[in-house]
């Protein structure tokens, strides 16, 4: 069965064109009442503030009640958020997200969790995909309520996973990227004593992830920097992601992370990608802890923790998932527990990062008008040449876009970008 509808996260593409207009949001919202809910059950809704959402919201809203499903929107709210509270909720047998993520303002996407707040698996998606493509029957009218106050549910989660931690006064910037967290994540820190400079967090529908958040933390460098502050925090538009700042103004990315709470938690194993740096799994080894690579996608990462039975995983790029915690990437979730690390070891996030040595990488994109012609002879003989003479040294990672046709050619080595571009240049010529 075909999934062609969803990314590696979900559908989504440019807001108002096919499947996120109208037409395809109703469909999209019966295929999810039809498989997820018997008429007259709850599933819960939510968004995040680009413009493009309270539309999507309300037609996916008409397609779910078309379906005899009752549908509760919780209004604006980081997706992790709406993943506890579909997994929290008793009467919630499913929860969706209207939300593009980090991506501008102009895109946008929905998100589908199972009634455990779990992503769904390919098969899973599959028969939506089915489902929206060839249409649902009616079963009836369900209705439509709104309760924002369920956000509070969701914030007394983040500050009660730290257990009683009081930062006395510690103080730290938290770049909200004009996004789901706005708000959100200033009051949860300022509950946990910390004092709080709020950057970002102005929602104007068109202003999410523009020059700000985990995807460009220039701003929040410069502020930790200038008024000397503890740690800096930059989540994304629906602030599953995480980047951190350190009091030098450093970035610290989900390698960085992930390496902190593995050690800080004594953990015997770690899942992440193949995009994340040798030189993190080199830091691991010296700590004698595993990594297990897998592919890219935080959905990839759960099937790793599933599999190894690790407590701990994520992305570089900031996806953090602490599954017995909660069964997605949490970027105010993972930022709470780093705070308890730095409480409880009286180290510094400086000191932390300077424990890992990454190694220089370079990431070039090629075109790619075919992927089967990375499977050619001829290129994987490039590569399996240009790799043995790193010795060890470096990694050469080739791999098609999953949005985009394009190829990936990522290098991690002393001399990082110029063999990077030497690699990309011949592979050019090698799949033309």
């Amino acid at each position: 069965m075909s999934r062609e509808l969803f990314g590696t996260d979900g559908v989504r593409g440019l807001a108002g064109k096919y499947p996120l207009d109208d037409e395809g949001a109703v469909s999209i919202g019966r295929a999810v009442g039809a498989l997820f809910a018997e008429a007259e059950q709850r599933i819960i809704i939510a968004g995040d503030p680009r413009e493009s959402s309270i539309d999507l919201v309300e037609s996916l809203t008409k397609g779910l009640i078309e379906q005899g499903v009752n549908v509760t929107n919780v209004g604006v709210i980081p997706t992790p958020g709406l993943a506890y509270l579909t997994r929290e909720g008793d009467e919630f047998v499913a929860g969706v997200m209207v939300t593009a993520s980090h991506n501008p303002y102009e895109y946008n996407g929905v998100k589908v969790f199972d009634a455990n707040g779990d992503k769904l698996s390919d098969e899973t998606e599959a028969k939506l995909n089915g489902l929206i493509e060839d249409g649902t029957p009616d079963r009836g009218q369900g209705e439509a309520s709104q309760d924002d106050q369920l956000i509070k549910t969701y914030e007394d989660f983040l500050v009660n996973s730290a257990e009683g931690l009081n930062l006395n006064g510690m103080a730290l910037a938290i770049d909200s990227a004009n996004g789901a967290a706005s708000g959100i994540a200033e009051r949860v820190f300022s509950h946990l004593g910390a004092q709080v400079t709020a950057l970002s967090d102005s929602p104007d529908g068109r202003n999410i992830n523009d020059k700000c958040g985990a995807t460009n933390t220039a701003a929040l460098e410069e502020t930790v920097k200038v008024n000397k502050l503890s740690i800096g925090i930059a989540l994304d538009g629906d602030a599953d992601r995480l980047m951190l700042v350190d009091e030098q103004g450093r970035q610290v990315n989900g390698d960085y992370i992930l390496y902190i709470l593995a050690v800080a938690r004594k953990l015997n194993g770690v899942v992440a990608t193949v995009m994340s740096n040798l030189g993190f799994e080199q830091s691991l080894a010296k700590q004698d802890i595993e990594l297990d690579r897998v592919n890219v996608g935080d959905r990839y990462v759960l099937e790793g923790l599933a599999s190894s039975g690790f407590k701990l995983g994520g992305e570089q790029s900031g996806h953090i998932i602490l599954p017995e915690l909660l069964a997605t990437g949490d970027g105010m979730l993972a930022a709470v527990q780093i705070v308890r690390v730095l409480a409880a070891s009286g180290k510094s996030l400086a000191d932390w990062r300077d424990e890992v040595t990454m190694l220089p990488q370079a990431l070039v994109n090629i075109a790619l008008p075919d992927k089967a012609r990375l499977d050619q002879p001829e290129v994987k003989s490039f590569v399996e040449g240009q790799t043995t003479q790193l010795a060890g040294n470096g990694r050469i990672l080739i791999r098609p876009s999953g949005t985009e046709p394009l190829a990936r050619v990522m290098v991690e080595a002393p001399d990082a970008q110029a063999l990077a571009t030497k690699i990309a240049d011949r592979l050019e010529e090698l799949v033309a």
